[in-house]
């Protein structure tokens, strides 16, 4: 029977890999930022770069790639980068890659009293190889999926991370690992100002994650949502969100759920504090100023 992911202890530090597709968004700098601030929390195994299929091509691993390596310079950071592989092409045939092999080695390294929690912020396709490509990692760790619907959970969804590799998500939701699913983060929002006033003074890293805003008239917008940045926050501090047990349902090819299967449960993660999760990042990264 699958197994319920318990709420991560704030006494106990997390072994983690962080699957991104860093290139396509500004929130995933944000995510990993925090988390490169947090080493009481996190025991960073490592990043695996995502493609984001749905809007670009192959080329978009090597550009997540870069990214990273652009993010972790400026973060003055040391840390393993995969690269990881293309979605999926037919159903429950995984898509190989360097970083579906490092989760499944960091995996099948880690011990069940204190598992590896994989957390995609990207499309799934690397975790979901991962598991088809080593089954008995389901022992030994526990994924968490960034698949925010946009208020249209339990119903459907049209989240970006889902769309770009369907099939990778239905086995994730059909598999027998611990699944954590993040259904918030959409109001996680900050104007220019406001990470000109409190992001950019943060060192390095702080200055360069204001800037990134540039490069994209969309990451300027003052609605522009840093969704990204909720994931990380809880697994910090899981009191900024709710936390419920669900029936895990099937996704179908038109990204609707059917809750008429039998997938077991997972912890449904919504509801987050968007004020006190900025107060977390601001404060972690004013650290190592």
């Amino acid at each position: 029977e699958r197994r319920v992911p318990a709420i991560p202890l704030r006494e106990k530090r997390i072994p983690l890999i962080i699957d991104t597709d860093a290139a396509n968004e500004i929130d995933d700098l944000y995510a990993l930022g925090l988390a490169l601030r947090s080493p009481d929390r996190f025991d960073l195994k490592g990043i695996v770069a995502t493609h984001f299929a749905a809007k670009a091509g192959p080329e978009s691993i090597q550009q997540s790639y870069d990214v990273i390596e652009e993010l972790l310079s400026a973060a003055d950071s040391r840390q393993t980068v995969k690269l990881g592989g293309d979605p999926l092409l037919y159903p429950r045939q995984p898509s190989k890659s360097e970083g579906a092999e490092f989760i499944i080695e960091c995996a099948s390294a880690a011990d069940s009293s204190n598992p590896l929690y994989v957390l995609g912020l990207g499309a799934a396709s690397n975790l979901a190889s991962a598991l088809l490509m080593a089954p008995e990692i389901i022992e030994t760790s526990v994924f968490m999926f960034h698949g925010r619907s946009e208020d249209t959970w339990p119903v459907r969804t049209t989240q970006f991370n889902i769309y770009g590799d369907i099939l990778a998500t239905q086995v994730l939701l059909e598999s027998e690992v611990p699944l954590i699913w993040f259904d918030t983060g959409t109001r996680i929002c900050a104007t220019m100002e406001e990470t000109e006033r409190y992001v950019a003074p943060l060192g390095k890293l702080g200055e360069y994650l204001h800037k990134f805003r540039f490069r994209n008239e969309y990451f300027m917008g003052p609605d522009k949502g840093f969704f990204d940045l909720g994931d990380i926050a809880w697994l910090i501090e899981p009191s900024l969100c709710e936390a419920t047990v669900v029936d895990a349902p099937t996704l179908t090819r038109w990204m609707y759920f059917d809750h008429t299967g039998d997938n077991g449960k997972m912890l449904y993660i919504s509801e987050i504090n968007v004020e006190n999760t900025w107060q977390l990042f601001y404060s972690r990264l004013a650290v190592h100023v």
